[in-house]
């Protein structure tokens, strides 16, 4: 983040009716996915408002970069536009990083959301803008594929202030190491994370409550993207982990072993809470999770505690 950058602002809190934009600043865009997420979108009561390029494909990216990123600029620039949800990840994000302007968008503080590719556009948002940004479902790619239901709620009652969204429970956690900690989270996709090394956009790790999950990855590419992050230092200082369901990552061979076997060879002795199966990024439910702010891990009791929404009220009728 910019050195005359020294507090995150946080986004408005959305309400009933409030306009939100959608874009695509990743991957292609399934219309038929497009329309089912956006009838969610629009029963939580906010009304959607499509980038111009939404729709748009170029090779394996929804549009050109300059496309995509200025549809992001421009809904960070219209006034009507209260949030900006991303309708799915896929690949492309890394691409428009440069063509964004921070100096704009911290001027216009909106709650972005999204996840998996969208990881790199998260953390770009927070340490380039001051901009806390939302680790969460997408509109396409989440709410367009599986009903979500306890999504649903937890995304709307974060993003309009609701305190009872701020204790992310997953009773189906595992606990690979107990403990309880305190840091600002950080994270995401574990291919965006490596992906993000020694560029500009290097995702800070230290002192935070680390989030890494992927999906339709094989263990054995699992291990060396943790071993590629451990190598660079990344765990370093972490405080905790929280691990997603890795979806449909899964040995090639019996004798390939499983996560745990990777984490403990990875984390011998880890000396922080570390949590896995919890529900981020991919699967049939997912947390909408603040990045940038403090929160308490408690890998014993299965909870990640939110300081608060990451959103503030601003008073608006």
């Amino acid at each position: 983040m910019s050195n005359s950058i020294h507090s995150l602002l946080r986004p408005p809190a959305l309400k009933k009716g409030d306009v939100v934009g959608v874009v695509a600043p990743a991957g292609p865009v399934d219309r038929e996915q497009l329309e089912t997420g956006l009838a969610v979108v629009r029963a939580m009561g906010f009304t959607p408002l499509l980038g111009r390029h939404v729709l748009a494909r170029s090779r394996f990216m929804a549009g050109s970069d300059k496309d995509r990123a200025q549809d992001l600029m421009d809904m960070f620039k219209n006034t009507e536009v209260r949030a900006i949800f991303c309708a799915r990840g896929g690949y492309g994000a890394n691409r428009v990083l440069s063509l964004l302007k921070p100096d704009e968008i911290r001027a216009h503080p909106k709650a972005v959301v999204g996840s998996s590719d969208i990881t790199l556009l998260l953390h770009f948002l927070v340490q380039e803008c001051g901009l806390i940004a939302f680790h969460g479902p997408m509109v396409a790619g989440s709410f367009g594929r599986t009903e979500m239901k306890k999504s649903r709620r937890q995304f709307k009652a974060l993003l309009t202030g609701d305190a009872r969204a701020r204790v992310c429970h997953s009773p189906k956690a595992k606990v690979f190491s107990k403990g309880a900690a305190k840091g600002k989270i950080a994270g995401g996709c574990l291919t965006l994370l490596c992906r993000s090394l020694t560029t500009p956009y290097e995702i800070n790790t230290r002192n935070k409550i680390l989030l890494i999950e992927d999906v339709n990855e094989p263990l054995y590419r699992i291990d060396g993207m943790l071993w590629q992050l451990k190598n660079a230092g990344m765990f370093k200082g972490v405080r905790g982990l929280v691990f997603g369901e890795m979806v449909n990552c899964r040995p090639q061979h019996k004798e390939d072993g499983t996560i745990e076997d990777i984490l403990a060879d990875i984390f011998p002795k880890p000396g922080f809470p570390i949590l896995t199966h919890c529900p981020i990024g991919h699967g049939k439910e997912v947390w909408t999770i603040p990045l940038g702010i403090t929160a308490t891990l408690d890998s014993k009791a299965k909870t990640l505690e939110l300081e608060h929404c990451g959103v503030k009220q601003t008073g608006r009728v």
